[in-house]
């Protein structure tokens, strides 16, 4: 321990700067602009670099450890890499953080381990399918949101976000997504985005700002210049965005241009747009491909900032995805992002252990010979680190503790999560009914459950046991997991399954072309006629790669993921109200009538034909 603290405190070049008391931060506030010019005017090259990276330590692998595991004490080591490398942002993920508790412990130790002002505290907190508080409220998600048209509930997740996350002690939360889902094979974005409409996008998106912004939270709409039209995920790979220039500035442009004077930061996509960057450059294979927007002059300085005039913080996305990553050498693709117009580099590289501070000391010295002779990038530095420190005093960022009791009475209370069920309820979204829905209870009612995985499967019983005892009625659940991509169910199996049951609940996420598997259970069904609901549990196109289907919902997400480390938690709300949607008695009538309306278009298979259009929405 010693002797790592040793190396620190030794690194060459860095100096011992002072902490910013909160007197004079009260100070600076008062004149941010002004401020920020004189304090980056008196730092060293080191600490202005350590203001524009923002690193996270999701793991860490102390000496006397065989394994890396996930970060959530702070220790020594790391206080000492924030203070000696002067570090101005982290980013917290769900491995980080197990409850309330904890969260405001390691947020607090952060903050006073800083060397001079506070530190941005970052997190992933969309809502829906992305989310990072596994104690919280997560809300529906966008798409959900789009699905209820209602601008009054997107600020209501934004204030609910912004109230628990301020009080846990983040400052910066990155999001909402604006990005326009245009195409319904999008394997990263589909439900984190609000609607196929930038019209709603972003009224619902602004919304979000609104709320979130009542509290001392930062926004950051994602992922500039838009992540909507890909058929591939950024985190394994790097897409290319086949469209003209003028489908651009008519669909993919227009949530950035209507959010960017409410947001505070705007995150790059690793996407390429030869519309709008025609270079080409050299890969580590050798190959020759397109610049990702995240390292492009033309799309970020040219078009963001010259002609936009945007002039808030430019965000990377994370560097360490596979779309940047596996093709191009880590310090150069740091280097053009800064070049680029990006005033934060998202996790440049990974810190897990103490022997991992020498990639820092690489990565400085690299970027210290760079801008010594490369006039544009020492500047480049120089405006970034003016341009996030006038952020911080502007928004007036402090480093005062959380109260922890404070923030157990706020986060996930009862108050927040009855209104997260209220936002659910609004967007359940009936895509089809051929007179199966709502399905009224009887005193004894027998029921199969087909999901591709158990922990769903274990969820719905559990709610349907909750609806049975509400209404006191007894659902005999039983289930089974199929893979419903796959073709290795016979008719005689499936028969089997469904012999006296009642009602079949058919769990369907994110379908392809030909789900062998689910189609055959839809065909049983109706041959025995035995009623069935398909429940599209993500995105909700599932309904174009199936036939004969009697009835269908939409709920939006059921399982939200950490998508770089599948670390996953369930969504409890969307399928609860999801379920609640399905069913009436003689006594009390429909339980909860469907009321969303589909943010997307349903098209075909191929693209060519609209099956179910925007706005469509059954209801009871």
């Amino acid at each position: 321990m010693k002797k790592t603290l040793c190396a620190l405190m030794i690194f060459s070049g860095l100096s011992h700067a002072d902490i910013i008391s909160n007197a004079q931060l009260a100070h600076y506030w008062q004149q941010p602009e002004s401020s920020a010019k004189q304090l980056v005017e008196q730092m060293t090259l080191e600490e202005k670099l350590g203001q524009i990276l923002m690193l996270d330590f999701r793991y860490w692998q102390a000496a006397d450890q065989p394994n890396k595991t996930p970060l959530t004490e702070f220790n020594p080591e790391i206080a000492a890499i924030i203070h000696q490398y002067h570090l101005g942002s982290v980013i917290l993920f769900r491995e980080n953080l197990i409850n309330t508790p904890q969260t405001v412990k390691l947020i607090n130790a952060f903050q006073q381990a800083r060397s001079n002002l506070p530190l941005f505290i970052s997190t992933d907190q969309e809502g829906g399918y992305v989310t990072r508080l596994r104690e919280g409220t997560e809300m529906p998600g966008n798409m959900a949101l789009g699905a209820t048209r209602s601008t009054e509930l997107a600020e209501l997740t934004g204030r609910i976000h912004g109230k628990e996350l301020s009080n846990l002690g983040f400052n910066f939360n990155f999001g909402p997504v604006v990005d326009v889902n245009n195409n319904q094979n999008n394997p990263v974005i589909g439900v984190r985005s609000y609607s196929d409409r930038p019209e709603l996008v972003q009224q619902l998106a602004n919304s979000y700002i609104q709320g979130i912004h009542q509290y001392q939270v930062m926004s950051a709409v994602k992922h500039f210049p838009g992540h909507g039209n890909v058929s591939s995920d950024t985190h394994f790979a790097l897409p290319t965005i086949n469209i003209d220039q003028a489908t651009w500035r008519n669909i993919e442009l227009k949530p950035f241009i209507n959010t960017m004077k409410a947001t505070d930061a705007i995150m790059t996509a690793h996407v390429v747009v030869p519309a709008l960057d025609q270079q080409k450059i050299t890969s580590l294979t050798g190959e020759e491909i397109g610049v990702p927007a995240t390292l492009s002059k033309p799309i970020l300085t040219d078009i963001l900032r010259d002609e936009l005039h945007y002039d808030g913080l430019i965000i990377t996305d994370a560097m360490d995805m596979g779309a940047i990553s596996k093709n191009f050498s880590s310090h150069w693709a740091i280097e053009q992002a800064i070049l680029a117009g990006n005033d934060i580099i998202l996790m440049p590289l990974e810190i897990s252990n103490p022997q991992s501070t020498a990639k820092l000391d690489d990565l400085y010295a690299y970027l210290k010979h760079q801008a010594a002779n490369n006039r544009e990038l020492n500047q480049r530095i120089n405006q970034s680190a003016e341009r996030i420190v006038q952020k911080k005093l502007a928004y007036r960022i402090s480093a005062e503790a959380k109260d922890v009791q404070i923030a157990s009475h706020i986060v996930a209370s009862k108050e927040n999560k009855d209104l997260e069920n209220t936002v659910s309820d609004h967007a359940i979204t009936l895509i089809e009914n051929q007179h199966i829905l709502p399905y009224t209870l009887a005193k004894n009612n027998n029921f199969v459950i087909f999901s591709d995985e158990q922990p769903r499967n274990e969820l719905i019983k559990q709610q349907l046991n909750n609806i049975a005892a509400d209404h006191q009625v007894t659902i005999n659940s039983r289930d089974q997991v199929v893979k419903m991509m796959n073709d290795d169910l016979t008719g005689s199996q499936i028969e089997q399954a469904i012999e006296g049951q009642d009602f079949i609940i058919l769990v369907t996420y994110n379908l392809t072309e030909q789900p062998k598997n689910a189609q055959k259970i839809i065909d049983v069904a109706n041959q025995k006629a035995i009623p069935l609901v398909v429940i599209s549990s993500r995105n909700p196109y599932d309904i174009a790669y199936l036939k004969n289907v009697k009835a269908n919902i939409a709920i939006y997400g059921i399982t939200g993921f950490d998508v770089t480390n599948n670390v996953r938690n369930s969504l409890e709300t969307n399928i609860n109200r999801g379920l609640n949607s399905l069913f009436s008695t003689p006594v009390s009538g429909v339980i909860n009538s469907p009321r969303g309306k589909l943010p997307v278009d349903i098209k075909t298979p191929d693209n060519q034909q609209i099956l179910y259009p925007f706005g469509h929405g059954l209801s009871y």
